[in-house]
């Protein structure tokens, strides 16, 4: 790849088939950084073709806010691999350099590994690197782990967390569009049911989640609505049950203590129950349990 840097005026900088929308908010920030420090990170384009344009291949949203600043031209780096190379430098641009949802994440990285192994074919067997030369167009550079494990050392992340991002990419396009504009778009437990729903049912739940008329308030609850046979309605004395239960069980011991202290010295019966627990005979879940059962 060149590094020679060039300066090349906008109108011949061509910007097509993005794989991901510029942000606005942060063109009108990066806009106002560079109307009154100029432009520090060079773009990457293509060789100019026959009229003299270049494609543009990294740097959409410097380009964006180079217009909105009122700049006449871009300093830029031709690159000159081919049109895979190209697009897996377009990809890293997004995952190294913007803040992205939980859900473009997935997306970008479930691109990148097509691309990086149809590069790189032998990456699935674990087979040799291709050559040095073509390694070097890239800002993630390909070895001789696996793509999960080479990801998550470049985007300093767990290869687990790159499997996670892997696996919500599951979900459909037509799926994904809808919920970009929603909160869910960065809430990955909601996001790893969608992934792990079958996909009737995940069409469904994704209608639920984001309907505009009283949209579901979680995946719980478009679930329930969905699969009602697989989750019964409780009683309101069952959601008061399972609220004691959650709160006992992330309190501190000395918090549990003082509960069940509460408990002995207000009601008879749970003085009763508090012999068995002071001689050991019941668990903490058990014990809970009894204190709220025998106290009602």
């Amino acid at each position: 790849m060149s590094s020679q840097i060039l300066e090349i005026p906008l109108e011949r900088i061509i910007v097509a088939n993005r794989l991901r929308a510029v942000d606005a908010d942060y063109v009108e920030l990066l806009a106002a950084s560079m109307a009154e420090t100029g432009q520090h990170t060079p773009i990457q384009v293509g060789p100019a073709d026959s009229r003299g344009c270049h494609r543009l291949i990294a740097g959409a949203h410097r380009h964006s806010a180079a217009r909105v600043a009122g700049l006449a031209s871009l300093q830029a780096i031709i690159f000159t691999g081919d049109e895979l190379q190209a697009e897996l430098l377009e990809v890293d641009e997004n995952l190294l350099r913007r803040e992205l949802s939980e859900l473009d994440r997935a997306v970008f990285l479930a691109k990148r590994k097509a691309i990086y192994e149809a590069l790189f074919p032998e990456a699935k067997h674990g087979g040799d690197r291709k050559s040095k030369q073509a390694e070097e167009n890239f800002h993630l550079l390909p070895g001789r782990e696996s793509f999960a494990a080479e990801t998550a050392k470049k985007l300093g992340v767990s290869d687990r967390q790159v499997r996670t991002y892997l696996m919500r990419a599951r979900i459909e396009p037509e799926l994904r569009a809808r919920l970009a504009a929603s909160r869910w778009a960065d809430h990955g437990a909601t996001l790893d049911a969608l992934a792990k729903a079958a996909p009737a049912i995940r069409a469904k739940l994704v209608a639920a989640l984001t309907r505009e008329a009283e949209p579901a308030r979680n995946i719980a609850a478009a679930l329930a609505e969905v699969e009602p046979r697989l989750n019964p309605a409780r009683s309101a004395d069952d959601e008061h049950l399972a609220r004691l239960m959650t709160a006992w069980r992330k309190a501190p011991k000395r918090a549990r203590d003082m509960f069940l202290g509460h408990l002995m010295s207000s009601d008879a019966a749970a003085q009763a129950l508090a012999v068995e627990l002071l001689e050991g005979k019941l668990s903490d879940e058990d014990r809970v349990l009894g204190a709220i059962g025998r106290a009602a």
